[in-house]
């Protein structure tokens, strides 16, 4: 897929109830090459994320699609598969992300 602005295409997005951080399995689209990685995002700005989906008009409905593995009783994973509806897939441009995730390159 060629994109015209750096953006990444976000994949699946994942968390434990315990953690502070939230795992985005993601497609980045930089300076005409794409790879694939995982960014780690704190949960402030995971938020900040989902504020700018939603002023772009994108809706996750996270309390309808997201999956919970429940690990123990103190222990529960979250994830949402992003790859389901490839009809309107999630993209986000690459300014969104704080300047210390941009670096982190898998």
């Amino acid at each position: 897929m060629k994109t015209i602005f750096d953006s990444i295409l976000l994949n699946r997005i994942q968390f434990e109830s315990s953690s502070t951080e939230v795992q985005l399995d993601c497609c980045i689209y930089e300076n005409g090459n794409a790879y694939e990685s995982q960014i780690f995002v704190s949960m402030s700005a995971f938020n900040q994320l989902m504020c700018e989906l939603s002023v772009r008009g994108i809706d996750l409905n996270i309390d309808e699609n997201l999956d919970t593995i429940v690990i123990s009783d103190t222990e529960t994973v979250y994830s949402m598969d992003l790859t389901t509806d490839m009809d309107k897939p999630v993209f986000l441009p690459y300014y969104c992300f704080p300047e210390q995730n941009k670096l982190l390159r898998a």
